[in-house]
């Protein structure tokens, strides 16, 4: 058990204060965990009974029912999760070998897919490889809409092999093999054993994230770079629990806010991670000081990253652009008295004011005319809020839409059990996360996993319940969600000695 620091307390009944204050902090990370596991499990029933054009009130049955049957399952969790555990148990065989073959399995659904489902590029995919075909030929955009990450990872691919579109699916499986690698890399650093097996296993078949493969999709490269970015992180202190007065590894820092910075470039979103890496050192304990200036450092990287663009941008368009010009127009379409999140899953073309067609003033009065009406509609800005929560979190089947339903003469036979299949999946992920809970907040170091792990989901639920989105971006925190879920199995069939229960105090 870990008590309190005595010598920074002036009194018995300081520390009193301390403890309780501390607990206090303890109860309010289970509780914005339990509440998002249940918000996700609540929203995929709904948002999947709510597109077959049914009432809301069967929707809400059908949602609270599922809530229900997991409840009954919760009071049993023990036995279902050791059970899965050790259904999932690997065999006896090495790590390089476990990994090899899983490796091997999930380079395989891809190119399988991506060779049986055919599919021309399309929309804001066909954008990010049209630019990128443009630079490789060295010829500069006059349009910096769309952000540029994934269109300026695809040219050096472009300049060697061609301007193809096989290209980008070699690039996808290339990503997925980064993402794989990395998934396995943090949970062997965060917990070991049987999680560092499973979660890479988990993202080799993950249902939405294997079907993108031939789509072009900038979420591949996310996938990659956000848990690059927080394994950097993750080991550039001395300890992997960062006590009071560890030794940083300034480099490392500076690596993971330039692969941010990356990100940023290809998500704009993702300019405003570093308050999750402040989050994170919070957690890990060394007071506000130093919170602050490794997130200052963390920040300046991700900026050093983002500037060169930016530098691009003013030379080419005489004006000064950060990253690109959607940020507006997507704000305004999310924030405006026709946005509706249902519709369209998520995506309106339209809305109450046409806004210009240069792209730089709709830029500039998106942001304008939504802000506007968030000041004076507070109460329907919540209500979108909610229903932007639903969309994102209630499915999980991106990847099967791009292939078999978006404008494509397919079968629906195919992508009903499809979609079905992916979306039990998310289920069952964040299921296993709400039974096993406890097991994770009873590890020793639950503020490590519970910062690189949790924060940054919980930063893109506040990002989509604001911005226009949808449940495509689940697909960056894949090996977050994995690993999570890979160590509530490992917990689970470990025997009842190896548990030691710790203090939620610093």
């Amino acid at each position: 058990m870990v008590s309190p620091d005595r010598r920074n307390v002036d009194s018995p009944s300081d520390w009193g204060k301390a403890r309780r204050g501390a607990n206090g902090w303890f109860r309010l990370a289970q509780s914005a965990f339990v509440l998002l596991c249940a918000e996700t499990l609540f929203s995929l029933p709904y948002r999947s009974i709510s597109l077959l054009r049914r009432p809301a009130f069967e929707a809400w049955i059908g949602a609270l029912c599922v809530l229900a049957a997991i409840g009954v399952c919760f009071i049993f969790r023990q036995p279902v999760l050791r059970a899965l555990g050790f259904l999932l148990r690997a065999p006896s065989v090495g790590n390089k070998a476990w990994l090899g073959f899983w490796l091997i399995v999930g380079l395989a659904l891809r190119l399988v897919w991506a060779l049986r489902f055919p599919l021309p590029l399309q929309s804001d995919n066909l954008v990010y490889y049209e630019v990128a075909a443009r630079m490789a030929h060295g010829q500069a955009s006059a349009s910096v809409f769309n952000p540029p990450g994934l269109s300026l990872f695809l040219v050096p691919f472009f300049m060697v092999f061609g301007s193809h579109p096989w290209v980008t699916t070699l690039c996808a499986m290339l990503l997925f093999t980064a993402t794989y690698l990395l998934t396995y890399a943090i949970a062997s650093r965060i917990q070991g054993g049987l999680a560092a097996r499973i979660a890479p296993m988990l993202v080799a078949v993950w249902p939405c994230y294997f079907p993108l493969a031939g789509v072009n999709s900038k979420e591949t490269l996310l996938a990659a770079l956000v848990p690059a970015a927080l394994f950097f992180y993750l080991i550039a202190s001395d300890s992997g629990t960062s006590p009071r007065g560890a030794r940083i590894h300034w480099g490392y820092v500076i690596a993971a806010g330039l692969i941010m910075g990356f990100a940023a470039l290809t998500q704009p979103a993702f300019l405003l991670f570093p308050m999750v890496i402040f989050g994170i050192e919070m957690l890990r304990g060394g007071g506000f000081l130093r919170a602050a200036g490794r997130t200052a450092v963390f920040s300046f990287a991700v900026l050093a990253a983002v500037l060169p663009w930016t530098y691009r941008n003013y030379l080419v368009l005489h004006r000064m652009v950060l990253i690109s010009t959607n940020g507006g127009p997507v704000f305004y379409l999310a924030n405006n008295p026709m946005a509706d999140p249902f519709i369209n899953s998520g995506y309106q073309e339209v809305g109450e004011v046409d806004l210009p067609q240069d792209e730089f003033a709709a830029d500039k009065l998106g942001y304008k005319l939504a802000g506007d009406w968030i000041l004076h509609h507070p109460g329907a800005f919540a209500a979108l809020m909610v229903k932007k929560q639903v969309v994102y979190l209630g499915d999980d089947a991106m990847g099967v839409f791009e292939t078999l339903k978006r404008d494509l003469s397919l079968s629906s036979t195919l992508y009903a059990p499809a979609k079905a299949i992916s979306n039990l999946f998310w289920l069952a992920l964040w299921a296993v996360l709400l039974l096993g809970f406890p097991l994770l907040f009873m590890v020793e170091n639950w503020r490590l996993w519970y910062g690189v792990l949790f924060l940054p989901l919980l930063y893109e639920w506040v990002i989509e319940s604001i911005f226009q989105g949808g449940a495509r971006h689940h697909v960056p925190y894949v090996a977050l969600i994995a690993v999570m879920v890979g160590m509530v199995l490992d917990l689970a069939v470990q025997p009842a000695s190896k548990f030691r229960q710790v203090s939620p105090l610093p």
